[in-house]
């Protein structure tokens, strides 16, 4: 038996991220992105089942829920890319970001293989997590999180990439799924939006040369302008 290391606590923000097995993609189809993202909201509460109907991968039939269950995590970001993610979530019950992540990896797993006709694990074990700590923490792990994708260099009009950039702007023209409140905290702690904006693009460029990479602005003004 593994025993993870760290220790999860209610009120308390964690990077959760995890890859594909032996890196292999785990969205082949904007169908599949779709699925995944539709099963972070249907899967955050307490009860719920990580089972599908396996005759319908178009991640339209939302899974049944309990609706007085409460929330186990407040989604604060997401990245979602071709063979990898990455969350920031805030643990609201107890257990609640192990119970969310052991159910979202069953739930779409089971999609997975019996959509791809394979069958074994798709992620690369258990999910990893950090916990944020530290003086602007929470606001520096957002940028690292919303823009991912910038820093692995993926066309941020691709098919298969979902990042929570556009919740924390308000230009975001689906479904939303990041606690506004905690969004709006995150925002606040450097200042006003445009000043988000401002700390956003800097912080990028820090992580770009941390890889080795030049973001250019004309990157960033995609996004932000």
């Amino acid at each position: 038996m593994s025993i993870r290391k760290i220790q999860f606590n209610e009120d308390h923000y964690y990077h959760v991220f995890n890859r594909g097995v032996d890196k292999r993609n785990i969205f082949e189809s904007q169908e599949d992105l779709y699925y995944f993202f539709k099963r972070l909201i249907d899967l955050n509460k307490d009860g719920t089942n990580p089972s599908i109907n396996n005759n319908r991968y178009k991640g339209q039939g939302r899974v049944a829920k309990d609706e007085d269950a409460g929330a186990l995590v407040s989604i604060v970001s997401y990245c979602l890319l071709p063979n990898h993610f990455h969350l920031v979530l805030k643990q609201e019950s107890e257990s609640g970001i192990s119970k969310f992540m052991q159910k979202l990896g069953t739930s779409y797993t089971m999609y997975f293989n019996q959509k791809y006709k394979r069958s074994g694990s798709l992620f690369q074990g258990k999910f990893k997590a950090n916990m944020i700590d530290g003086e602007f923490g929470l606001p520096v792990l957002s940028v690292y999180v919303n823009l991912n994708y910038i820093h692995h260099r993926i066309n941020p009009k691709s098919s298969l990439v979902k990042s929570s950039i556009f919740e924390y702007l308000g230009t975001e023209l689906g479904e939303s799924i990041c606690n506004k409140k905690e969004v709006d905290s995150v925002i606040s702690e450097i200042g006003s939006i445009q000043e988000y904006k401002t700390f956003s693009k800097n912080t990028s460029k820090v992580f770009g040369e941390n890889k080795g990479l030049i973001i250019k602005d004309i990157d960033l003004d995609l996004i932000f302008e």
